[in-house]
Parts: structure tokens; C-alpha cells; sequence
């Protein structure tokens, strides 16, 4: 037997935990035992803790720091800048074991950072604003998890 939701009253609010509806009041569900007020104001906190990113910011930082500019998104970005770290550890290892002239080394090397540094400002021009504005959120904006937050209140 299928039991249907109860109906929420004006005065009450979904339990965080079991998802039964309880007064807005209360300090420990009725019905799971969890301490509701400490749990709601802990995801509050945790909403109001969140940064938002901006893409000038990104850009800017892609011209003047290359690749390191993704450590402003890290959580999204990671891979990318160690991407970028083991290409150039890779391009020293064959220098210092074959010994290569100095002058291909500097050839080399600047063909390789201009390479990552255009990468970097295009990787970052090219992202939607959506992407900056919702970070580290990429499924659900600060704004939904705050209304449904509220609605739980």
C-alpha cells in the first residue's frame, strides 16, 4: 500500500530529514528525531557562504596569469591547470636528459606556454556568464537552493 504525502499547513514546515511536515517551531522532528532548527540554519549558513564568480575577472587573469587563472574556478578547473603543469614537466624532462641547445629550449618552451596561455584566455572567454554566476553550482543557482530554503522556513 502506496502512502500519500501529508498536506502541509500554513504553520508547518517539511522535516529536512524524513520530509514530514511539522510545526515551524519545533527544535526535534516528532516523527525522526532530528533537530531541525540547528539543520536549517546550518544549510542557511552554508548558502550564504557561497561566492559567485565573475568572467571579466577570469578573463582578465587569463591574460596575465595564464593557466593559473583556473585556479579561480579550481573546482570546475582542476584537471585543466594540472593538464597544463604536466605538459610543461613533460617538455623539461627530454631537455635535461638530451641536453638541447639553448636557443631550441627557449624556442620550444615559448611555443609551448603561448600555446597554454591562448588556451586559457579562450577556454575562459568561450564559457557562458551562467557558468561564473552559478559556481561552483553548475545543476541548481544559489537563488533556487536559497527560495526553496525560504519555503522550507
Amino acid at each position: 500500500m502506496i502512502e500519500e504525502p501529508a498536506a502541509k499547513k500554513e504553520d508547518e514546515i517539511f522535516c529536512p530529514e524524513c520530509g514530514k511536515p511539522i510545526k515551524k517551531n519545533v527544535v526535534i522532528c516528532v516523527h525522526c528525531g532530528v533537530q531541525v532548527i540547528k539543520e536549517l540554519a546550518s544549510q542557511s549558513k552554508e548558502l550564504s557562504t557561497v561566492t559567485h564568480k565573475s568572467k571579466t575577472t577570469a578573463v582578465v587573469l587569463a591574460g596575465f596569469f595564464s593557466f593559473w587563472s583556473w585556479l579561480y574556478t579550481y573546482k570546475k578547473n582542476i584537471n585543466k591547470f594540472l593538464i597544463a603543469i604536466l605538459a610543461i614537466l613533460v617538455f623539461l624532462l627530454p631537455v635535461r636528459l638530451f641536453k638541447i641547445e639553448a636557443t631550441n629550449i627557449l624556442t620550444y618552451l615559448y611555443f609551448l606556454l603561448s600555446g597554454i596561455w591562448m588556451w586559457a584566455i579562450v577556454d575562459n572567454v568561450i564559457k557562458q556568464n551562467s557558468f561564473y554566476e552559478n559556481y561552483p553550482n553548475d545543476k541548481v543557482s544559489y537563488n533556487n537552493k536559497l527560495k526553496e530554503l525560504e519555503e522550507r522556513m
